[in-house]
Parts: structure tokens; C-alpha cells; sequence
């Protein structure tokens, strides 16, 4: 402030000359300027305040007190100084003390006032005694700001590195990654912000920073990270920004970003889904048998990138991921969950397939590639079990035939082929059975060619056994068995699901038995002489017989054998030209050893005699099982002529008894 005072020149005192421009000097004094220690930060503003930084909060400041012209007065006028904040005097211990002249120049003090601190605008001034004079000062106004950045936000990452995470493609002709910090709580000018990138905030890689300023207050902060920031990363990383004040008050980082970093070419993955058994989407549906097969899904050839070591293949079905598999070759596929596949019911419906790839913690593309297959385990009578899917429903029963001779079920002989009449199969009609459902009964997998269906007009009666008719020419196809198994095969009428009942076992054996042909013994030594008259022996009851051998064979064991003879006058032996009382027939019941060894039966003589010269011919027949069994024997030159008479039987002396039974 400017004095105007009149000092004629020839009344001028200079005493009072010199106080004078003192009042004038100290009333213009310079405020305190911040010592070299702890400088300032300048203002944000042109004509704004300088700010405390940081660094120097809840310290001593230093400031130097500008030169002023009396200092070097050399009168010895006392100088006290001292520091104030917003008026307020700085302790009695911190003053300047000293006499004119006062030769350093900025000089020196210590501001100790906890008030300087302060959060606010603050104004830092001094106070001057020149001798009793106090000085008028120009304070320093500076602000304290003790508030950091709010980093309430999370970096934001591009949608396609949310998807797909970063990778060497992102890069490629310089290309870089823009990652978004958006506007935070109480974004001030000055505010620092750096963006970082690690495997953790303790490793941190630093990508860029931002300082708030007047052109980028209101936008968001965009860092770019190039390929050198993230050379040699692979695998999960995070990102995340740090700031201060323009102070420099340091901020809470921000909450963190995951992103992933792959080191190689991340996989293209567009293929469909490789579903082998299904060939035909619209005709091919997956049913029973595909399901205990197990359904497979996966890819039939490898897509471009792909890596055996990182990637799995994760199937999806109806929208719901299934545990991750590896893939170590191609095709690659897996077999589905049946419990997954059935989760929303039996019926036909189609169900949603897809698959992704996962490498490290991204997908590859972020939604499944699917396709719709159909799927109908509808089936005849039960539903099948998901935990273990199969055609046998023991919900059936087991089946059953009764043939026309045999008493025993499930027992069929040649005794009934040879009754000729019907045999039926039988399975106990299941509540479940629908019209339309047709069923064939089986011997050891084998069907019969008539099936049973269910009729559409519902007129079966469900009380009753199901009935098969068994055709005897399907029956005779079966080869023997004495342990046959016996099933019914069920189909729906509304898809190609069965319902197969347990297996019941059975006897088969249709093939007629064979035995030995019988042969006459004792027979010419000449075969084309046959029975002769030495072929005669004598039996104790029975007299003069011709004796007919019966092979072993253990079956006959204590059964009624009933040996027939007969004459004809040719070797054909056709039975119409049968020589009349040359018919005979015997019977005869071996015990086990005859049986086991064979045994004689005999033809009393007089039926040879009716043949005289001609042939005869030695059947016999057993009923085995109640099977009739006939035993064709061989035709023979039957003799009993000396060219004139017939055998002399006074010569038939040899006892059949000799030769054994």
C-alpha cells in the first residue's frame, strides 16, 4: 500500500525520512515462499492455490521469509519473525530473532503449527517486528486436500476378452487391448491413475496412467496394453488401477478384473456336433438299444489351434454342462449321462446337444454349438431304468410252452412232433400293453414266424395268458437243446423299443431218436445166402428160432421191445406184398445190463417156414420218452428149403443159450 506524505526539501528530517520508507518497504513484504526441502505443487488453475503434497503432511515445513530492504540496516534495529497459519502465531521457540544487519537472504524458518495440516484452503503468512514495527505481509495461500480417489470401479475389459480371453491374434500389427477404467466417485483434476496387470497384485506389471485433467474429466480412462506387457504370460491374470490425489494421498486399489492370457493361437471352433449314431436328424431317433450302448457325442475331426494339453470338451444337454473330458485324438467323443439325457421324460421329444471347448477358464465360443436329436425310450411295458438301460423287463414274467405230449411244461420231445399236435407259448399279459404292441416268442434267440399283436380294438382279454402258436416246421428248425432258452420279445407300436421278458429254460430236443439196426445172427458164411437152416437154434420155451441181435443202448433200460418179423417175396420187402403168417411180433424187457450190452430176441420158426424161400426183415420198436421209436432193420435172403423139404430141426440142436441173451 502507497504512503503520500509532503517532506519540504528544506525542512527535511532525516530520521523521520528513513521511518518513513520503512512503513512504505515493510507494508509490501512478499509472502513466505516453500523451502527447497518441501516444495509445493503447483495449482490446477491458473491462479488457484498451490497444494501441500502429500509427502510433507504432519511434518515441519520449511519456508524461506523473502528479502526485505531494512535487513541490512546497520543500526542494530531488532527483527522478530515469526510463522503463522490462517493467523494463527507459530510457537515462541520456532521465532527469528536477530539484529540489523541481517545478511541471509531468503531467510530460513520452520512452520511447526499442527493447523498447516488441515484439510481446506489454508494461508501460511509470517509476522514482522522491525523494531517495534509491525510489517504487513501478503499471505501464501495453499490447499490441503487429504481426500484420495474413490476407485469404486472395475477395469473393463473388451466383450471379445471377456469371451475369449487374450491371446496372440489380439496383437497382430501392432494392435493393442484397450482396457476401460469408467468415471469413479469424486473424480477430481490432478487425480493419478495407473493400470497394472499380474498373476496377483503382488507381481504387478504396470500397462499405463492417467492424470485428470480440464480435456478428460468427464470421459473414461482407456490404458492400452500391448503384447510386450504381457509377454510370457499364460493362464489366469488380473487387472486392476491404483491412483492418488493430486497430493499424492494414495487411493484403495480398485477390486480386480480376471482376464486370461493365453501364449498360443486360441481354437477356432466351429464345427457341428458329431453325434455317431445318429445319421439322419430327421428319421434317426435314439432309443433303448442306443442308450445301453451308450450315446456318444463329440468331434469328429480336430479344429484349427487345438491343443491336447490344454483343451477339454465339455457336452451339454438341455442346456446343462457335463464334466469336462480331455481329448487325446479324433474322432473325440464321449459317452453321454442316460440319467442327463432322460431328464426331461421318456416320451419322443428332441433333445438339445452342444459342446464347447474350454481352455483354461474360457469357452470356446461362449455358447454351445447344439444340435436337436430325438429321443423315444417309450417301451412296451416298464420304463427302463436310466442307471441301467436294457431291453429285459422283469416286470414280464417269464414265458412258457406247453407242447401236445409232453405233461411237463417247457418240455418238448419228438413224442410231440410225432403227435403232431399244437404247441403253444404263453407270457402273462402286463397292464402296460397296448394295442398295436406286437410280441414273438423265442427259443435261444430264435423267433417263431407268428407274432402276437395286441387288438386296436382292445377286445383282448387281460385275465389270460398272451398265446403263441408254435408252427411245427419253425420248431424242427431248432437245433436240440436240454437247457433252451425261453423268451418273449415285446415292440411297441409307437417306436422300435422292445420289452424282452426273463429267460426261462426249457427242453427241446425234437430230433427222433436213433437206435442200432437189429440183425439176424448165425447167418451163412456166404451173405447172399442169409438165414439158412443152419442159422436155426434151439430155445428152451420157444423151440426152433431164428435169432435176432438187439445193440446196447442204456435208454431201453427196463422198456417193453417189441422185435416184428416179416417175410416178402422180393429183397424190396415193400409191407403190401407181405407173405401171408410170416408176420410175427415179439416182445422182450431188457434189464440195465442187457440193455447196456445188448440182447437176443427170436423168431419162433414157423414164421420162416411161412417165408420158406424168400426175404425177411427184423424190426423192433420201444417207446422212448413216449416217443415211438422205430428201428428199420436190413433185408435178408431168408432159406429154409434143402431144395426138396424144409429143415431137418432134429438137427437144430445148438442151444440159444450158448451164445447169450
Amino acid at each position: 500500500m502507497s504512503k503520500k506524505e509532503s517532506f519540504p526539501f528544506n525542512g527535511r528530517d532525516r530520521a523521520q525520512y528513513r521511518a518513513f520508507r520503512s512503513s512504505i518497504q515493510l507494508a509490501d513484504l512478499n509472502a513466505p515462499v516453500p523451502g527447497a526441502a518441501n516444495p509445493f505443487k503447483p495449482a490446477l488453475a491458473a491462479g488457484g492455490p498451490q497444494y501441500l503434497p502429500y509427502a510433507y503432511f504432519n511434518k515441519p515445513l520449511e519456508f524461506d521469509i523473502p528479502e526485505f530492504a531494512d535487513q541490512y540496516n546497520p543500526t542494530g534495529v531488532i527483527v522478530v519473525i515469526q510463522m503463522t497459519v490462517d493467523g494463527t502465531v507459530d510457537a515462541d521457540e520456532h521465532k527469528f530473532y536477530q539484529e540489523t544487519p541481517i545478511t541471509i537472504t531468503p531467510i530460513p524458518m520452520n512452520l511447526h503449527l499442527a493447523a498447516k495440516d488441515q484439510e481446506g484452503l489454508r494461508k501460511v503468512s509470517y509476522t514482522l517486528d522491525f523494531g517495534g514495527n509491525t510489517a504487513k505481509v501478503i499471505p501464501l495461500e495453499y490447499r490441503v486436500d487429504k481426500v484420495p480417489p474413490s476407485l469404486d470401479k472395475i477395469i473393463e475389459l473388451p466383450q471379445s476378452v471377456r469371451d475369449y480371453g487374450i491371446g496372440p491374434e489380439d496383437f497382430e500389427e501392432g494392435k493393442t487391448v484397450s482396457l476401460t477404467y469408467q468415471n469413479y466417485t469424486g473424480k477430481k483434476l490432478g487425480d493419478l491413475v495407473k493400470c497394472f496387470i499380474g498373476p496377483s497384485r503382488s507381481v504387478p506389471t504396470e500397462v499405463a496412467s492417467v492424470r485428470v485433467d480440464e480435456a478428460n474429466i468427464g470421459t473414461p480412462m482407456v490404458f492400452a496394453l500391448t503384447a510386450a506387457h504381457v509377454n510370457g504370460f499364460d493362464g489366469e491374470f488380473v487387472v486392476w488401477c491404483e491412483g492418488e490425489n493430486y497430493p499424492g494421498v494414495p487411493a484403495t486399489p480398485s477390486a480386480l478384473t480376471n482376464v486370461s492370457v493365453f501364449k498360443e493361437l486360441r481354437p477356432v471352433v466351429l464345427a457341428p456336433l458329431y453325434v455317431p449314431q445318429i445319421v439322419d436328424e430327421d428319421d434317426d431317433t435314439l432309443g433303448i438299444e442306443q442308450l445301453f450302448d451308450r450315446v456318444g457325442a463329440g468331434l469328429e475331426v480336430p479344429y484349427p489351434n487345438f491343443s491336447t494339453a490344454m483343451d477339454k470338451l465339455v457336452i451339454s444337454i438341455d442346456g446343462v454342462a457335463q464334466p469336462e473330458q480331455t481329448m487325446n485324438g479324433f474322432p473325440s467323443v464321449r459317452n453321454l449321462d442316460n440319467q442327463a439325457l432322460l431328464a426331461q421324460g421318456h416320451g419322443r421329444r428332441q433333445v438339445e446337444l452342444g459342446y464347447r471347448i474350454k481352455r483354461g477358464n474360457k469357452y470356446f465360443p461362449t455358447n454351445p454349438i447344439t444340435r436337436l436329436v430325438w429321443l423315444d425310450v417309450r417301451k412296451p411295458a416298464d420304463p427302463i431304468d436310466p442307471a441301467d438301460p436294457k431291453f429285459l423287463d422283469p416286470s414280464l414274467l417269464e414265458p412258457w410252452f406247453q407242447g401236445p405230449k409232453s405233461i411237463v411244461k417247457n418240455r418238448l420231445t419228438a413224442a410231440d412232433e410225432q403227435d403232431g399236435g399244437p404247441v403253444t407259448g404263453f407270457l402273462e399279459f402286463h397292464r402296460l400293453f397296448k394295442p398295436g404292441d406286437k410280441a414273438r416268442f423265442a427259443l435261444n434267440s430264435r423267433e417263431s414266424p407268428i407274432e402276437w399283436v395286441h387288438p386296436l380294438d382292445g377286445s383282448e382279454d387281460r385275465s389270460k395268458p398272451i398265446t403263441f402258436d408254435l408252427p411245427w416246421p419253425w420248431l424242427k428248425s431248432l437245433a436240440d437243446d436240454d437247457t433252451t432258452q425261453i423268451q418273449v420279445l415285446v415292440q411297441h407300436d409307437v417306436n422300435f423299443n422292445e420289452a424282452h421278458s426273463p429267460v426261462a429254460n426249457g427242453f427241446v430236443r425234437t430230433t427222433p431218436i436213433e437206435l442200432v439196426v437189429a440183425g439176424f445172427r448165425h447167418l451163412h458164411t456166404d451173405p447172399r445166402n442169409g438165414v439158412v437152416c443152419s442159422s436155426l437154434r434151439r430155445h428152451p420155451t420157444h423151440g426152433v428160432v431164428g435169432v435176432v441181435r438187439i445193440p446196447g443202448d442204456t435208454r431201453m433200460t427196463d422198456i417193453q421191445v417189441k422185435l416184428t418179423f416179416g417175410g416178402y417175396p422180393t429183397s424190396a420187402a415193400i409191407e403190401s406184398e407181405l407173405i401171408p403168417g410170416s408176420s410175427v411180433e415179439v416182445p422182450f424187457t431188457p434189464n440195465l445190463t442187457q440193455a447196456t450190452n445188448g440182447f437176443d430176441m427170436y423168431v419162433p420158426y414157423q414164421y420162416l417156414l411161412a417165408t420158406r424161400i424168400g426175404y425177411g426183415r427184423a424190426d423192433y420198436t420201444v417207446v422212448i420218452e413216449e416217443e415211438i421209436v422205430f428201428t428199420k432193420g436190413p433185408v435178408v435172403r431168408v432159406n429154409m428149403s434143402s431144395g426138396e423139404v424144409t429143415c431137418d430141426l432134429t438137427d437144430v440142436t445148438d442151444p440159444t443159450s450158448l451164445i447169450g441173451k
